[in-house]
């Protein structure tokens, strides 16, 4: 190649590369460009989907509400009915009920047996008063007799520091 054409060679790769810069200039633009409308479209689908899918979005409309207004009526109503049967109920049963088990007969032998705490003394250091007693009755069999054995417990109490003490129940 002379020199001549070497020249013009250089002079259109030179005119080439500058196209060629103008061009990559360009594309940057479009990028940038093209990259902010994909981040807008991105916050605008997740507006959106807040919109459709939030909190908001899941409220009852009217039309609902007054479907459940008639079921929370018959509710309430099934639920005063039954506190009404459960109340007048009670009242039918008021009578008295008799003992489930009758008393020992009378013409077993009774061995009374006086169960008493230890100490008539408070822990307080006050006396304590006798103010009653539990009884209870046991059956006891030895060959050929029957015989009744009565517990008796005491109950004391401290006027003080109103402390109930009593003897455990036999076993």
């Amino acid at each position: 190649m002379t020199p001549d054409q070497l020249r013009a060679f250089a002079a259109q790769l030179l005119s080439q590369v500058e196209t060629m810069g103008r061009t990559v200039e360009t594309m940057g633009k479009k990028i940038n460009r093209d990259q902010t409308v994909i981040e807008k479209l991105t916050h605008e689908i997740a507006q959106l989907k807040r919109l459709k899918f939030a909190k908001r979005s899941e409220q009852m409309n009217p039309e609902q509400a007054s479907l459940l207004d008639d079921l929370i009526d018959t509710d309430i109503a099934a639920i005063e009915a039954e506190l009404q049967a459960l109340q007048i109920a009670p009242a039918a049963t008021e009578k008295k009920q008799k003992p489930k088990r009758t008393a020992l007969p009378a013409e077993f032998p009774r061995t009374l047996i006086h169960h008493e705490p230890d100490n008539t003394h408070c822990p307080c250091g006050c006396a304590l008063k006798r103010i009653g007693e539990d009884v209870s009755e046991k059956l006891d069999y030895m060959p050929g007799v029957f015989t009744v054995e009565r517990h008796v417990r005491g109950k004391w109490v401290c006027d003080d520091c109103e402390t109930l003490i009593q003897a455990p129940v036999p076993q």
